[in-house]
């Protein structure tokens, strides 16, 4: 039978400190809100926040909701709206694109009444 290994004096020790952090944050409503961004934000998000002196994104995030929340609907409405960013296609990824295309049609013509059109 196994032996059951009696907590260490740290580890009760830090069980203490988590049970005392989560009474605290129970007691001030705080909750975990995990948000999940793509990468491509990173730089982005830290030259804001260095332009605009924030320490850390929990930070911005809690403005923004505060902003968004607080703004009258038409305004809420400006600033959920969906902001989408110009982008060029290069032509690397362009003929890559291309030629996967291509194979794709080769490996699968499709049926007899499919047009497929080629580029000049």
């Amino acid at each position: 039978m196994a032996e059951v290994q009696e907590p260490t004096k740290e580890s009760i020790k830090q069980k203490k400190k988590r049970e005392k952090a989560a009474a605290k944050d129970a007691a001030l409503g705080v909750e975990k809100f995990t948000v999940e961004v793509a990468g491509v934000f990173k730089p982005d998000l830290k030259r804001l926040m260095k332009e605009h002196g924030f320490n850390n994104q929990q930070e911005v995030h809690q403005n923004l909701l505060r902003n968004v929340i607080a703004a009258d609907f038409e305004t809420a409405a400006v600033m959920l709206r969906s902001v989408t960013t110009p982008f060029i296609i290069v032509e690397k990824v362009s003929q890559e694109f291309r030629n996967e295309s291509l194979r794709i049609l080769h490996d699968s013509p499709g049926e007899p009444q499919d047009e497929i059109i080629c580029p000049l």
